[in-house]
């Protein structure tokens, strides 16, 4: 499978402050990867290398096999969705729920112009896939909190994007919320199996099943990484949050158990 991320010896640095050190690993195309960390740890300064809103201080990014400073930006950041719940909510609440996934599949930050019979078409069988269909003309500001993750995640979604960020999205959801939510992200897995996924997060219990990859990042550094039973351990988890901490598995999903302070 081909090269979809690349980070290179990636180090951040920002008045005189180094947020991230030596990050070094490559995802494949149809790769699913959790990246946790504690509040501080650099998640969100890595988003932004990925996004190329940032540049690192050392080393190179790459995506969809172009080195980032070498090539446009405009082209490669229209293959990336990104459900980012705050800073977009603000931005586009306005909107009918049809409309929210209508920019995504058109790529823009509001409706502009009349979306063409097929891009309507097109966000309508998005609805119906994750069971919104119902919702189309409902306003989004009055969608409970799982339906809007959802939509933001249908307009993430988008048309020709290659690879899906999802940041923290569950944070703020009910347990019956959160469970949906992930439903919905593996019925699009589904429809698009050559999708890459990046999820960031800092709860363990949050990651889906069918997310095998993970990275933990501690203080700006790469603790671990590679396959998800390699990297939970009870010494890796243990680290990552300064705890005494046994890990276990049931059915795919992990738990912590705080064995001292």
């Amino acid at each position: 499978m081909s090269e979809v991320i690349r980070f290179d010896s990636v180090s951040f640095i920002r008045n005189d402050k180094t947020i991230l050190q030596d990050i070094q690993f490559s995802l494949s195309q149809g790769e699913s990867l959790a990246i946790i960390g504690r509040n501080g740890a650099g998640k969100t300064t890595l988003i932004n290398l990925l996004f190329g809103y940032l540049w690192p201080t050392i080393g190179t990014v790459s995506a969809f096999g172009e080195t980032y400073g070498e090539t446009p930006m405009a082209p490669l950041q229209n293959k990336m969705g990104i459900v980012q719940p705050g800073h977009q909510e603000t931005l586009l609440q306005r909107l009918s729920c049809l409309e929210m996934v209508l920019t995504g599949v058109i790529g823009t930050l509001g409706l502009y112009k009349e979306p063409t019979p097929t891009q309507t078409k097109l966000a309508i069988n998005l609805l119906n896939t994750i069971g919104l269909v119902h919702k189309a003309d409902q306003a989004y500001n009055t969608l409970s909190s799982g339906e809007k993750m959802k939509v933001l995640l249908l307009r993430a979604f988008g048309e020709g994007k290659e690879l899906l960020i999802l940041d923290e999205p569950t944070a703020a959801l009910d347990l019956t919320a959160r469970i949906d939510f992930v439903t919905s992200l593996s019925l699009l897995k589904n429809r698009n199996p050559n999708l890459t996924r990046i999820l960031i997060t800092h709860r363990i219990e949050e990651i889906p099943e069918d997310f095998h990859k993970i990275l933990l990042l501690k203080e700006g550094k790469v603790l671990a990484f590679g396959e998800k039973k390699s990297v939970f351990t009870d010494s890796n988890l243990s680290n990552l949050y300064d705890l005494n901490l046994s890990v276990s598995e049931k059915k795919g999903q992990f738990h912590i158990t705080v064995l001292s302070h």
